[in-house]
């Protein structure tokens, strides 16, 4: 019998962390309500047949695509090669090419640091366009930096509820969230918000 995915949302940590984790508990962070997705809350209706009331979710469009699950050993030796060299040369790579788009997505100097000698960046994840366990591969165009909150949502606020419960290793399509970026982008609307609660912000405090 194949074993389930399962995808986890996990906590945060660090600074700021206890006020994010209350954030991502009720579905309300930035790039979510970007995403309309504030509004729809925990209800699923349709997504497990990949009908979705949005067409962009997080600045990734939904594209058509085959979920076949490969075989445990080739899925085992894909995260194996992942996680000690793949990953590494993929934040080597875009730590040298992409500053000013990391920058722009809250990456600090101390991160881009790190991610220049290959180690993660806290809060942030590189994420398969095409999971491995949906016969995604290591290639760095599958791959994408981006923020832990607007990632988590492509898992479980769309590539899980059409998986579940499903015969992937049979194969089956589904609506895929996907960028051509390697670097993510913050949603045109959630940069207004930004934007506009820090002018608020700024105006309040010479006000004072």
């Amino acid at each position: 019998m194949e074993d389930k995915y399962v995808h986890v949302k996990r906590k945060h940590s660090g600074r700021g962390a206890e006020k994010e984790n209350r954030k991502t508990e009720k579905g309300r962070t930035v790039e979510s309500e970007s995403a309309g997705f504030y509004s729809l809350g925990d209800k699923r209706e349709g997504a497990a047949k990949g009908v979705f009331p949005f067409d962009v979710i997080n600045g990734f469009r939904l594209i058509d695509a085959e979920y076949k699950t490969p075989p445990k050993a080739e899925r085992e030796a894909r995260r194996k090669e992942f996680n000690k060299v793949v990953k590494p040369d993929f934040l080597k790579y875009i730590a040298a090419n992409f500053e000013t788009e990391l920058r722009a997505i809250g990456v600090t100097d101390a991160g881009l640091d790190l991610m220049r000698k290959g180690r993660s960046v806290n809060g942030f994840n590189v994420h398969h366009k095409k999971p491995i366990h949906g016969g995604g591969t290591n290639d760095f165009k599958n791959l994408i930096l981006v923020p832990i909150p607007p990632h988590d949502e492509l898992h479980h606020k769309v590539i899980d509820p059409q998986i579940k419960n499903q015969n992937t290793e049979k194969g089956l399509r589904v609506k895929l969230p996907w960028s051509d970026d390697m670097v993510w982008k913050r949603p045109a609307k959630s940069r207004e918000k930004l934007n506009a609660a820090v002018a608020s912000r700024l105006q309040n405090r010479g006000g004072r």
